[in-house]
């Protein structure tokens, strides 16, 4: 991709330019997204360093994103994706809080070198009519007094006009910032009955079956239920070594369940709408007729909401041995009939995932299930982020139409999500199925 300076180059000086980039990264459009914050910090820094003309893909993601001297930007896309994502933060920061902001930082279409536009201030308007005006020869000039009293006289006037307005008129009622965040989403497809008044959630967190052999922790990623423990080799040659018997244990969870936890949570906090928190294996049927349900867990775990019997045009395949895939049962033209995981074996901390977002109607009458996973805590952890972001939701909004269509009370969101070094580098729209 070609690089030329940006279109503006009032750059401020460097102090005020970074004061202006920490000012956009401590913002909440900004706090839970690690890869723009790191790609801002460095396109602004090699910027100001006079580096401009080294800002190209390759190097960029050799420094921001750790690709090695392999790296090709004609097959791996990553730059061009992470930037895409950093322009509409920026257009989404700009549109908000930042509609004061000194300076304006943009990353213009075609470029990596970050601009900077002096916002344009508005003329300071003249003095009022009968206050005092700069000495003007021949003119005598009135008392201070009298300026004084015209002013008292004017806020006089000013205050009755007021009192009088708010006697014959009825006050404009505006919504606070939670509310409007909870009537913004409420008619979403996608979370359309978990914002209903007086409407409850709860979030069930999945967990990872571990076997334990005489104090030792073990998880086989086969392993996902006490059915499987069986045919375990791993767990076979443990309990032949130590001569003990094995015991399955869900008492911990990935880091990308504790993410997607904590993201959902400030996305119901600012519903004004708690979002207690369910142990997966806690969890029971009476749940389903107290409220709404949110099942965060990995394709593999074993949770309730597996157990619902509910259409699903995806199915996820895993044997033991054998690589994990996820079968479209009703492609559409254009899609895959099977999507691969190509994450590294053992550890997963690199590759692509694939992430499963579905909500259907519960057992219970107006009632609500959504289950969010990848086959990795990773890509878990990427599609929370994914229907907790606005910018997101919004563009899914566009993508899949504002409402069902008729007879469709589901829905099913494929996305897939590049994985780099433990984390989630990327997360891109795939398909959605309505679901009847």
């Amino acid at each position: 991709m070609p690089v030329s300076a940006p279109a503006d180059h009032s750059v401020p000086e460097p102090q005020s330019a970074r004061t202006q980039t920490e000012r956009i990264l401590l913002n909440g459009i900004f706090r839970d997204s690690p890869i723009q914050q790191r790609l801002l910090r460095y396109l602004v820094d090699q910027t100001l360093a006079g580096a401009a003309s080294g800002l190209k893909e390759y190097s960029i993601g050799s420094a921001v994103f750790g690709r090695r001297d392999d790296f090709d930007p004609r097959t791996d896309s990553i730059v061009r994706v992470q930037a895409g994502v950093l322009r509409k933060k920026l257009a989404a920061y700009y549109a908000g809080p930042g509609t004061q902001d000194e300076w304006i930082v943009d990353l213009p279409r075609g470029h990596y070198v970050p601009s900077f536009t002096p916002r344009k201030t508005e003329p300071v308007p003249s003095a009022p009519a009968g206050f005092p005006m700069p000495d003007t020869p021949g003119v005598p000039r009135r008392p201070i007094w009298a300026y004084v009293a015209a002013a008292a006289a004017a806020g006089a006037l000013a205050g009755a006009l007021a009192v009088f307005a708010a006697v014959r008129m009825e006050p404009l009622a505006r919504p606070s910032p939670v509310a409007a965040h909870a009537l913004e989403w409420a008619s979403h497809p996608l979370w359309k009955g978990f914002f209903e008044p007086g409407s409850t959630v709860k979030l069930v967190i999945g967990a990872p079956m571990l076997v334990n052999v005489d104090g030792l922790l073990l998880r086989d990623v086969d392993v996902n239920s006490p059915e499987d423990i069986a045919g375990s080799a791993a767990v076979r040659r443990l309990e032949q070594e130590t001569h003990a018997k094995s015991n399955p244990v869900e008492v911990y969870t990935g880091m990308g369940e504790a993410e997607g936890a904590s993201l959902l949570t400030r996305f119901f906090t600012r519903a004004a709408i708690d979002l207690p928190l369910i142990r997966n294996n806690l969890t029971r049927w009476q749940d389903l007729s107290a409220g709404n349900l949110i099942f965060l867990a990995s394709l593999r775990f074993r949770t309730l909401g597996r157990e619902l019997d509910r259409p699903s045009d995806f199915q996820f395949v895993t044997a033991p041995g054998q690589p994990s895939l996820l079968k479209n049962l009703r492609p559409r033209p254009g899609e895959e009939s099977v999507y691969h995981f190509s994450t590294t074996k053992l550890t997963r901390a690199s590759g692509t995932d694939y992430a499963l977002v579905t909500v259907w109607p519960s057992t219970f009458p107006g009632r609500r299930v959504m289950f969010i996973g990848g086959s990795s805590t990773w890509g878990t952890a990427a599609a929370a982020a994914y229907i907790t972001d606005s910018l997101s939701l919004r563009e899914l909004w566009d993508r899949i139409g504002q409402a069902a269509p008729a007879g469709k009370t589901g829905l099913q969101i494929l996305l897939k999500v590049g994985i780099k070094d433990n984390q989630a580098a990327s997360t891109t729209f795939v398909t959605s199925h309505w679901l009847p």
